[in-house]
């Protein structure tokens, strides 16, 4: 997009991309939810450097997009109708702020052209071009109008979101000029297809600023690898060193990492911090294979393979994201990126137990109180029979069947589809196309 615009520029012109960020910020749970949902700009003419220094300022508050009310206990209807109307609303908070790119409401710009006061107090001829919009996957959600849990840069199915998806085989792109042609047609058919793509309908004014929709967003190292993927894999494997009694064991060794290069000693074994930021997880990357490792020193021969696996996948989350990092990529690096997340996607069954959501966990424990009324009923039926130590191997060995038929309900309803997982599938390309990551 903007190889294109700048072609299309004279001698003396130029170029300003906009760079937008949105974030909502959640303040406090004393008063009810109170948040908020703060619009920053910067421009892409600034040098990294200079963006990074706070004194500079080059990042400015443009807006607070509104938060509706959260809908409890109401009709399925009622529900979709608010939901219709909040998208209604932020689209208008959207429009105020964006109208200066709306060439055709804004009749003080020449084709998109401003004479803007620069820095050096000289008046240029500028074209501000929607460049970049960085936000978290709920967000994208809702500035595009898609239903939640998709990816906002492909068509993906939602039941393929885990799937492994080769860097040149990807699924089609999102193109927001059909989601616009068929929205405005609102037909059957129509709404239909948007449907299909998981797209609501309605207008979204997005899709009329001259930009390239899906390719605002941009690979993001905080929302998808530090405060998601990684945060995602230290859950799954403190399930796993629970679901194996190896918890104590993880534990020590996690307090007993000392201090060293810039890292502080740990106080607080993980569960018992209530929220990791982006540096603290920054932070544990770098020790957090060392220690998953160490744990798993030992066991059966039978536990051998399975700890083995949890911690190539370990090594493949952490390898990928030090890739992702990298100031600079060659096809080798980008290559390495590509395998790493093979293996991800290969190894990562063994940690599906920590993938189960509410719906299979409360699934579980129907089936946990079905299965020790059947038992109670059966030791009832059949006490008179039975000596003292049949009783135990009885108890003990339905116990076990009671455990296992808990983790085979639990491994059949969880899965890995959601949208995190399956965005480092975009990141080899976006690294092609727009450099590494800053």
């Amino acid at each position: 997009m903007l190889i294109a615009v700048k072609a299309t520029l004279r001698l003396g012109d130029t170029l300003v991309p906009l760079i937008f960020m949105s974030d909502g910020t959640h303040l406090l749970n004393f008063a009810g939810d109170k948040k908020e949902w703060p619009v920053y700009m910067t421009i892409g003419n600034l040098s990294s450097k200079i963006c990074q220094m706070p004194l500079t300022h080059t990042v400015v508050m443009v807006a607070l997009l509104p938060i509706p009310i959260k809908n409890r206990k109401i009709r399925q209807k009622r529900l979709d109708e608010q939901r219709q109307t909040n998208r209604e609303v932020l689209n208008e908070v959207l429009r105020r702020v964006l109208q200066p790119l709306i060439f055709k409401q804004n009749p003080n710009a020449e084709s998109g052209y401003y004479n803007i006061l620069c820095a050096d107090g000289n008046f240029r001829r500028c074209k501000p071009v929607l460049a970049a919009w960085l936000a978290d996957c709920p967000e994208y959600s809702e500035l595009h109008h898609l239903e939640r849990h998709v990816c906002s840069w492909c068509e993906c199915p939602q039941n393929a979101l885990g799937d492994y998806v080769p860097s040149d085989k990807q699924h089609a792109r999102r193109d927001h000029n059909v989601y616009r042609t068929l929205s405005d047609a609102n037909t059957k058919a129509a709404n239909a297809a948007l449907s299909s793509r998981h797209v609501h309908r309605g207008f979204n004014l997005s899709r009329h600023i001259p930009c390239i929709m899906s390719d605002l967003r941009k690979t993001d190292l905080l929302h998808t690898m530090q405060i998601a993927m990684l945060d995602h894999l230290q859950k799954w494997i403190f399930h796993f060193m629970k679901t194996h009694k190896w918890l104590d064991k993880y534990n020590a060794i996690w307090l007993s990492v000392p201090a060293y290069h810039n890292l502080t000693p740990k106080n607080k074994s993980y569960e018992e911090v209530s929220q990791w930021k982006g540096k603290e997880m920054k932070d544990m990357s770098r020790y957090l294979l060392g220690v998953v490792q160490q744990s798993l020193r030992g066991g059966s021969p039978a536990q051998h393979s399975v700890f083995n696996r949890a911690i190539e996948c370990t090594q493949a989350l952490v390898e990928f994201y030090m890739y992702a990092r990298y100031k600079s990529h060659d096809d080798a690096t980008l290559s390495s990126m590509d395998d790493a997340s093979h293996r991800i996607h290969t190894l990562k069954d063994v940690f599906l137990l920590g993938r189960a959501g509410k719906k299979a966990k409360a699934r579980a424990n129907a089936l946990r109180t079905e299965l020790v009324k059947n038992r109670r009923v059966d030791e009832e039926t059949n006490a008179e029979t039975r000596t003292p130590s049949k009783t135990r191997h009885k108890i003990n060995a339905r116990w076990d069947y009671i455990s296992h038929q808990i983790d085979v309900s639990k491994e059949v309803d969880a899965n890995f589809n959601f949208p995190k997982i399956h965005l480092r599938s975009h990141w080899v390309e976006q690294i092609r196309r727009y450099g590494a990551l800053q």
